[in-house]
């Protein structure tokens, strides 16, 4: 199985549930320590996002994608959606801001960024992380 596909309610309680299945599913997948590592923050900061400013209890839609070169998650949530979704590099808010940092650190822990939303509709976030090979096969060569 190359597909992870979940559900879970939008309450903080629930990311830890996503979080575990992504990491066994990546396991199963042979994806690296420092790839998962990277692609489990992003997701964190995903899920978080999507509970604290889509405004819904609808369910948020994960998904989980493993090719050959790359890990891809979408985390789709059915709120309130963004009317400008960022695009390009994402700068960190002022250093004493309270919130603003979830795009620049999704961004900063994957390879790719996408987020698509429609106000009203909801937002579509797409986290990808090109796989990297494991420090045995780097020093085996």
């Amino acid at each position: 199985m190359n597909v992870l596909r979940m559900s879970i309610p939008p309450l903080p309680r629930f990311a830890g549930t996503a979080r575990r299945a992504l990491c066994q599913f990546a396991g199963v997948h042979s994806v690296t320590a420092p790839d998962l590592e990277n692609i489990i923050f992003a997701l964190g900061e995903a899920i978080a996002n999507a509970i604290q400013h889509s405004d819904t209890i609808e369910a948020i839609e994960i998904k989980a994608h493993v090719s050959g070169d790359s890990i891809v998650i979408t985390v789709a949530d059915h709120g309130r959606g963004i009317s400008a979704p960022p695009h390009g590099t994402v700068s960190f808010p002022n250093v004493f801001a309270e919130a603003g940092r979830g795009f620049a650190i999704m961004q900063r822990c994957t390879d790719f960024l996408e987020v698509d939303s429609e106000p009203g509709a909801g937002t579509v976030v797409t986290l990808g992380r090109y796989r990297r090979p494991s420090q045995e096969l780097d020093t085996a060569s």
